[in-house]
């Protein structure tokens, strides 16, 4: 495989190295909020459950970051984008 546009292979990398990341660091966190059982869960304060609401949203948005870092990627190696986007 050639690549044909460098810019949107560094972008695409850039972008999948940031959903990983996303990826990497808020899996744990949301683990340990899965693993209280019930009743510590339901005496959590609401600030503490909407931490991990918000940390499942983040989750999800970076699965969305590393599908988009991925079509980038493969974007690049395609010739109608050889000479960047119009």
């Amino acid at each position: 495989m050639e690549i044909k546009n460098i810019t949107l292979f560094l972008i695409g990398i850039i972008v999948l190295i940031l959903g990983f990341l996303i990826l990497i660091f808020d899996y744990p966190q949301i683990q340990y909020f899965e693993n209280i059982d019930l009743k510590s869960y339901n005496l959590l304060v609401e600030e503490k459950k909407g931490i991990h609401q918000r940390l499942i949203i983040e989750f999800f948005i970076g699965i969305t970051i590393l599908g988009i870092g991925g079509v980038v990627l493969m974007s690049s190696f395609l010739k109608r984008f050889e000479n960047g986007i119009r």
